[in-house]
């Protein structure tokens, strides 16, 4: 929740804080590489121009908020370095008996400090040092502090956290997207291969007031290629809450071979007894005439080394440097000197276009998906999981399939493999390159890419065959950049929008910066050309897993054979239509969204893609696509403008425009149907600016969840000029909805079982007062108390105190209690919004805070501090703009914990199935205006 900011004082800084040049070692001529001045011994007191101070202050004091000293105490060392705590605690050793002692130290290194993060199983924190930038925002740390492997958030620096002081200096946010290491570290196991490049560079966003780490606390330079024999390094390690240690002991070579999975290689070293867990990331620092730099951090061999007393790191050379001038520059983090496969051009009959003079960007996602995609592991994916029920349904005979009228061939350039990796290991499904203005997206079927997948390392791979893997090399597919129908993409979106089971991937070059279509050119859409097309060619990448010939390493399967019509009805819970039919043999799991290629004028067009009618069908020897008319334009176009596309004509919502400039007000209730016992979705009421109010009839996702608008009342003065706020709730007690309103004289009216026949009469459960009047923000009702009704209303004052008013009814407002005292946090809380999103009796404050952060206070009972309070959103510069919240039950579960959300532009956002921890899966209801 928010808070003043914090604002901590700009100190000096010592005079450790910056280095003169090492004998032998140009520290100056590093810097000026960089385009960074050689560092004076105070901050600047100039803000950076890249980074303005007012940017992000929201996050940074979000994170003041999150980080309280007892969250910190109770964080823990990553992962990787457990192991050596353990072995040292096991063997009762201090290491070598003759090792210096790391020992408490009052010698401030203010530049000194601690990440603290949270993984998946808790709070985590690693060590870290503030270096030279122009930016003035970088720090440097190991990389297996950050490796991916469990997702983290809510990562900031502490610089100068002390056992007394924790923070200091205050705390600096950092992006998980700004923290650089070379692609062979976040690989898979890269902290096993790759040990000689375990070092990453954080770019810290401001403190909360504005001003850049280095400026607060000043930097220590780093020393490259400075060797490996140094008699007096210190190495720096802490644990939360409590002193750091320092051991002074001589640095030297160690060179280690492959052992087991971890990769040898030649590191740094230095023995210190009894260092202290947690040290990863840790500096060490060597002396360059008099003061300090950094040689080095804890890691690399064995992410620090195992064995007590022994710490490790990699050497900082060519490739140390490169990636920091990449991070200081924030440009794409460098690919090592270590060799990696590269894109193999394309077969001579087909080349393609020239290289221009001026030579393309290299494509460091594509040089990461070419080094991971190894033709072995493309032989371990398998077919996308929904189409096993194809496979499974093969006679042992069809198992043995040697001849028939499908053919083994080579493939055509336009069509190929999607490649990517799942929770339950890799998977591939077939794509299309169709034309299109940035010459990089590829058809295929949305079954391949539904919520449930969560793919990573997503790559296309044109005319991937058994004999070239990878002829014309590959092309990444950036997080964000499937598009398909909201229907399509809602929970069980297979079953219920069959028709819709088309998609469109956006891809990236190729790592010699190559688009996608200049290279293997494109197949255009034939939208609307109807059922009967005699030589279509079906085109699929079939596995048989009992047969070594149909693997994913193999050719493809072509087939020429007539479309035709198919008509079904509903079954077994997959919603019938009509559908593209093509009957070739041996088109098992793996062919989903391979191309239906009818003639054309003089050439081919792509009129279907396997899937649709149960994913493709379940029979071996029949497969099927969705209708390609206009909605396969719709998303099309959508994918091509690089957003989700609209919901598909059927909504009754009105446009963008209208939402944007005269949206006042939005309620959710059971307003048709007869009440919540007969109705499966919520209805939502709207009051607009001219006093009109509007009603918008629950539906399925297919109709764009809201299929039937009906004006409940015209517009008036007396709504236009005076309503203030609405909300919904039962407070009758019949098991519909009504309406409340607040007015601009502090007069309260409540409006019975509103339906679509309009207003039934107006109750005045509060008179005209100034309290109301003068102090009430915010409103919202839930079922906060014990009865089993909607009838409870929380108000928040314009002091910040919150109020709640339970079993309100036409008598009146019912009984009042203190949820909060007036304070200086709640005055921060800009919308309030109620529902049932943990799954218990009470439901749930949902507050959008003025930073943009979401926060639900779960089972809300009239007392704030006795609400478990979960972040669904971190500060953020989107959520600000969420003008309009209203919880409800939107969606096939029959909880209110569906959130509908009016933005700024007039996009419309409704948010499924949210809970403790997130707000829900996203659906666009209504493009923003234009």
């Amino acid at each position: 929740m928010p808070i003043a900011a914090f604002a901590a004082p700009s100190p000096q800084v010592s005079a450790n804080a910056t280095a003169a040049p090492e004998s032998g070692i140009d520290l100056d001529s590093v810097l000026a590489a960089a385009g960074i001045p050689s560092p004076t011994g105070e901050p600047s007191k100039t803000p950076s121009p890249i980074r303005p101070p007012e940017s992000k202050v929201g996050s940074a004091a979000a994170e003041e908020r999150f980080w309280t000293p007892d969250r910190i105490a109770k964080a823990k060392p990553v992962d990787e370095q457990t192991a050596r705590v353990a072995k040292q605690n096991t063997q009762g050793s201090e290491g070598d008996a003759t090792a210096p002692v790391a020992a408490s130290v009052s010698e401030k290194r203010d530049q000194v400090g601690l990440f603290f993060f949270v993984s998946g199983d808790g709070y985590k924190f690693c060590a870290g040092t503030v270096v030279p930038a122009q930016g003035k925002n970088v720090v440097v740390t190991a990389a297996h502090c950050f490796d991916g492997a469990t997702p983290i958030h809510h990562v900031v620096f502490v610089p100068g956290h002390g056992e007394k002081t924790p923070r200091p200096f205050g705390v600096f946010p950092v992006a998980t997207s700004k923290i650089h290491m070379v692609p062979a570290y976040k690989a898979p196991g890269g902290f096993h291969t790759a040990t000689d490049v375990d070092l990453a560079f954080a770019l810290a966003a401001p403190r909360a007031d504005g001003k850049n780490v280095e400026d607060v606390v000043g930097s220590i330079p780093l020393a490259f290629s400075s060797g490996f024999n140094h008699p007096h390094t210190k190495v720096r390690g802490q644990e939360p809450n409590s002193a750091p240690t320092e051991c002074d002991a001589p640095m030297k070579q160690s060179t280690t071979e492959t052992a087991g999975e971890w990769v040898g290689g030649v590191f740094t070293q230095v023995d210190c007894a009894a260092s202290t867990p947690g040290t990863s990331g840790g500096p060490f620092l060597i002396d360059v005439d008099g003061r300090p730099a950094l040689a080095g951090v804890v890691g690399g061999w064995k992410t620090g080394g195992d064995e007590p007393g022994t710490v490790y790191g990699s050497y900082l050379d060519d490739d140390a440097k490169a990636l920091y001038q990449a991070a200081t520059t924030q440009n794409d983090p460098p690919s090592t000197s270590t060799p990696s496969a590269s894109a193999t051009p394309g077969p001579s009959a087909t080349p393609a276009p020239p290289t221009p003079s001026r030579p393309a960007p290299v494509s460091s996602l594509a040089a990461e998906m070419e080094a991971f995609w190894t033709p072995e592991r493309m032989q371990l994916a398998r077919p996308d999981a929904r189409q096993a029920a194809r496979e499974a349904l093969l006679s042992p005979k069809a198992r043995a399939l040697a001849t028939s009228p499908s053919k083994e061939f080579e493939g055509i350039k336009e069509v190929g493999t999607f490649f990517y990796a799942t929770d339950d290991g890799y998977r591939f499904c077939a794509g299309t390159v169709v034309p299109s203005p940035g010459k990089n997206i590829v058809a295929t079927a949305a079954h391949c890419f539904d919520p449930d997948d969560k793919a990573t390392k997503l790559v296309f791979v044109p005319k991937h065959n058994a004999t070239t893997p990878r002829p014309y090399g590959m092309f990444p597919i950036a997080v964000g950049q499937i598009y398909m129908d909201a229907a399509y993409a809602a929970p069980n979106g297979e079953k219920a929008a069959t028709d819709l089971d088309f998609a469109f991937l956006k891809t990236e070059p190729r790592s010699d910066g190559k688009n996608l279509e200049d290279v293997v050119g494109s197949i255009p859409l034939a939208l609307n050309q109807g059922f009967d097309h005699p030589g279509t060619q079906v085109i699929g990448y079939p596995y048989l897993p009992d047969s070594d010939k149909y693997k994913p390493k193999q050719n493809p399967l072509t087939c020429t054979t007539p479309t035709k019509k198919f008509t079904t009805g509903n079954s077994d819970g997959w919603k019938g239509g009509t559908f593209l039919q093509v009957d070739c043999k041996g088109y098992v799991s793996g062919t989903s969204g391979g191309p239906f290629l009818i003639k054309m004028g003089s050439g081919l067009g792509l009129a279907g893609v396997t899937g649709g009618w149960k994913t493709g069908g379940h029979s071996p020897d029949t497969s099927y696509s969705s209708y390609f008319g206009d909605d396969v334009k719709r998303v099309y176009d959508a994918a091509v403008a690089g957003k989700q596309p609209d919901p598909r004509p059927g909504s009754a919502l009105p446009p963008g425009e209208t939402w944007r400039d005269y949206a006042r007000g939005i309620a959710s209730g059971y307003f048709t149907g007869g009440g919540n016992n007969s109705r499966e979705r919520m209805d939502m009421l709207v009051w607009w600016k001219d006093g009109e109010v509007s009603l918008y009839r629950g539906a399925n996702p297919e109709k764009g969840y809201f299929d039937r608008e009906t004006r409940v009342q015209a517009p008036n003065d007396t709504w236009r000029d005076y309503a203030v706020e609405i909300t919904a709730g039962d407070f009758t007690g019949d098991s519909r909805s009504d309406l409340v309103v607040r007015w601009k004289d502090g007069e309260v009216s409540l409006y019975p079982s509103v339906d679509e026949n309009g207003f039934h009469g107006e109750i005045q459960i509060l008179a005209p007062n100034d309290d109301w009047k003068n102090y009430a923000r915010q409103m919202t009702t839930g079922r906060f108390s014990g009865n089993a009704r909607q009838d409870d209303i929380v108000i928040r004052w314009k002091d910040g105190e919150v109020s709640q008013f339970t079993d309100v009814s036409e008598r009146g407002m019912g009984t009042e209690t203190q949820a909060i005292a007036p304070n200086d946090t709640w005055v921060h809380a800009d919308e309030i919004a109620s529902g049932d999103y943990t799954g218990t009796d009470n439901w749930d404050l949902i507050i959008r805070w003025s930073d943009g952060e979401l926060t639900n206070y779960q089972d809300f009972t009239g007392n704030v501090g006795a609400s478990k309070e979960n972040q669904l959103v971190a500060a953020n510069d989107t959520w600000d703009h969420a003008t309009i919240l209203s919880g409800g039950d939107y969606s096939d579960n029959p909880w209110p914990d569906d959130t509908v959300v009016r933005w700024t532009d007039g996009e419309m956002t409704l948010y499924t199935d949210g809970n403790g921890t997130t707000i829900g899966a996203e659906h666009k209801i209504v493009s923003a205006a234009l």
